[in-house]
């Protein structure tokens, strides 16, 4: 896979073409266990990914409803969405209502973990990482965009997401950092359609007030933007 990342940095549209063929090739023949190079390759392919958008958007969400496959796969399942949509933008708009529909039955669904074991909660909170990777690339995908109105409607819900398991108190360091990024994409894509939510949010300023906190210098750096990005949507 890594020789295949440096095909795609040459500008040879038959070399993309036959590594684009060596590499279904080779997910097909690991099937799952292909999902953990997919980041960097939808990274390593930015917008040249946008013709084979359909049959992976297809896929991805036809197994993200499959309760057939092994639970280790749907995180990193979640996160491709959200590369693919940072890599091609925009062009992201003709899948948003199915990923974004797809995304709200998992909000629902991991939003809190009460009376589950250790293990059951550290596997919810990898799946509510996925899903808040997911999030994080769509709204920084339609950042500067002209479609930006069209993910108005979904912002209340993330914030309910957000409140929930804020208050649910069982995030791990590294749920917590793509959270308070999740608010800041949030506020930086909407502007000041993002900053009336957030003030009227139970616990955006709480959530905020605590990374800027935190001992871990990932989550208080994460946590620096945020509060930029949510300062410039509340004064617009």
């Amino acid at each position: 896979m890594g020789l295949f990342y440096r095909v795609f940095a040459c500008r040879n549209a038959t070399a993309h073409e036959e590594a684009m063929l060596a590499i279904g090739a080779l997910a097909y023949a690991i099937g799952a266990d292909f999902a953990k190079y997919m980041p960097e390759f939808y990274r390593a392919l930015e917008d040249k990914i946008l013709p084979y958008c359909d049959g992976i958007m297809t896929q991805l969400l036809k197994n993200l409803s499959s309760d057939n496959l092994h639970r280790s796969v749907k995180p990193p399942l979640f996160s491709c969405i959200g590369d693919i949509a940072l890599a091609i933008g925009e062009n992201f708009n003709k899948y948003l209502m199915y990923a974004m529909n797809t995304l709200q039955l998992a909000l629902e669904m991991y939003a809190h973990t009460s009376g589950f074991d250790d293990e059951r909660t550290e596997y919810i909170n990898s799946l509510r990482n996925g899903i808040l990777e997911a999030y994080s690339g769509i709204f920084q995908g339609f950042k500067n965009s002209s479609k930006t109105q069209l993910l108005i409607p979904y912002a209340p819900h993330i914030l309910q997401f957000l409140d929930s398991i804020y208050m649910e108190k069982d995030m791990d360091e590294v749920v917590m950092k793509t959270a308070i990024g999740v608010l800041g994409d949030l506020a930086d894509t909407l502007g000041s359609n993002a900053g009336s939510l957030i003030q009227q949010s139970l616990s955006s300023k709480e959530f905020l007030d605590e990374c800027l906190t935190s001992e871990d210098h990932l989550i208080k750096e994460s946590a620096e933007w945020a509060k930029l990005a949510i300062n410039r949507a509340i004064s617009v």
